[in-house]
């Protein structure tokens, strides 16, 4: 998946922190979940994960809009939905032309 990119890219894609959960106990915020929203960090918008187990919500909304509408390329670090994008296969953006064979 391209949770590798957002780890990778922290500043372009918008994000401060990829290693540590916004909330949770343990390295990383990795071991015990998050069980209180005291617990919780005060800008989980920078992060990329909410706890051992979730993405943030900001994450789960960039990903919504890349399978949704980012059209697939060879060199997209962004496109999650290949051949078509959600929104080609909704029928509410026009489709590309089929591969050529060779």
């Amino acid at each position: 998946m391209r949770m590798k990119f957002l780890c990778e890219s922290l500043e372009p894609a918008g994000f401060e922190e990829a290693r540590d959960a916004c909330c949770g106990l343990g390295p990383f915020g990795g071991t015990i979940g998050c069980l209180t929203r005291e617990m919780a960090c005060p800008t989980p918008q920078g992060h990329v994960w909410w706890d051992l187990y979730s993405v943030t919500e900001t994450v789960n909304t960039l990903l919504a809009d890349w399978a949704w509408s980012v059209p697939p390329s060879p060199d997209s670090n962004t496109s999650v939905s290949r051949p078509i994008t959600l929104q080609q296969l909704a029928g509410q953006a026009d489709a590309p032309p089929p591969p050529v064979m060779v």
